[in-house]
């Protein structure tokens, strides 16, 4: 489900700028696995760099595929 994971240069342009300055460090942290899956790195490193599970990061991705870059930011999202 998660290798064909396509993004727009809107959302590009979104996760370039807030995942460095969004005011929440999980939204960061969201943001920032997800800029990194943009530019080619395998899960096992951005798990890694960022400092979370792979299982985590699926979670994202995931939610990513589901509601875009608002399901990233919405602290609220359940996974289940």
């Amino acid at each position: 489900m998660t290798a064909d994971i396509e993004f727009t240069s809107e959302t590009l342009d979104i996760l370039k700028k807030e995942r460095q300055t969004h005011p929440i460090p999980l939204v960061r942290r969201r943001l920032e696995a997800l800029w990194l899956k943009s530019r080619g790195l395998p899960n096992n490193k951005i798990a890694l760099l960022v400092g979370i599970y792979e299982g985590t990061l699926r979670d994202y991705f995931q939610l990513y595929q589901q509601s875009g870059v608002w399901g990233l930011k919405n602290l609220y999202f359940c996974f289940g």
